[in-house]
């Protein structure tokens, strides 16, 4: 492919090696690995998907989620965070995050496919894209997430539809618009610049009391419906209520919540 003993990119044998060695055999292919996983559990989603085995599917991304927010953490304890680090992780979090819930509302929702409801679809998918890119050029913004993050749009709206289907509502007709109206609003929270915490650096002393009232709203949604319901439920209050507790923070103390690897 290359001509013997010919440099590639100007890297030179010693240089190659040294990349190699630098994401294969060190410790920085942990936290790279943790990524890998987070790509195969949405791709086996997406498959669960395609067999219509719906509650499968979504608590792949739920794992996914989890394996997300695992990754930063330990790339910081080996102390190897890089740029590499950061595009494996959207990559894995566009498959995972931005093309299996599109695929899920689309193989839900077959029969009932019309232009503008693919439309809404696309645009979605476009959002989801465009927040993974702008997150990898300006991760940062005031210690906050810029604009709603891939993986709470994700189960906010996959979770949704896994309790429409428990609760046998995914055949009447407000579960359609219900899922319209979702995958709109989701799709411009993610390109908005309206401020999310990273959940994993909140401060207990600061969130306390949303934090009571969701624990009060997924035991009641647990207790009367099922758990797909409850954990929906906690997304959705999330999604509405944090953005106002960021603004008020910090306005009031100044409260800087650092950004990290993944989750964008």
């Amino acid at each position: 492919m290359f001509p013997p003993g010919r440099p590639f990119l100007g890297l030179g044998t010693r240089g190659i090696k040294k990349m190699k060695n630098r994401f294969y055999f060190t410790t920085a292919a942990f936290p790279n690995m943790i990524t890998m996983l987070n790509l195969v559990a949405g791709f086996f989603s997406i498959l669960m998907i395609v067999q219509e085995k719906y509650e499968y599917a979504v608590w792949l991304v739920f794992l996914a989620l989890i394996l997300d927010s695992l990754d930063g953490h330990v790339a910081r304890i080996f102390g190897n965070e890089t740029q590499f680090g950061r595009e494996l992780d959207s990559l894995a979090d566009a498959v995972s995050f931005v093309v299996a819930p599109c695929m899920l509302v689309s193989k839900v929702f077959f029969l009932n496919v019309s232009v503008a409801f693919l439309l809404i679809v696309v645009f979605y998918l476009c959002s989801g894209i465009f927040r993974l890119a702008r997150f990898n050029v300006n991760p940062i913004h005031g210690g906050y997430f810029e604009g709603l993050p891939t993986p709470a749009a994700a189960l906010t709206l996959m979770m949704t539809m896994l309790a429409f289907h428990k609760n046998l509502w995914i055949e009447r007709s407000f579960s359609l618009i219900s899922v319209v109206f979702l995958m709109t609003a989701l799709g411009f929270l993610m390109i908005s610049d309206i401020p999310y915490p990273k959940v994993s650096a909140i401060k207990f002393r600061s969130w306390r009391t949303l934090f009571f009232v969701q624990v009060v709203v997924f035991a009641t949604a647990f207790f009367f419906l099922n758990v797909e319901s409850a954990i929906a439920s906690v997304f959705l209050m999330f999604l509405v209520l944090s953005p106002f507790y960021c603004v008020t923070l910090q306005r009031s103390s100044g409260e800087n919540i650092p950004e990290e690897e993944g989750g964008a």
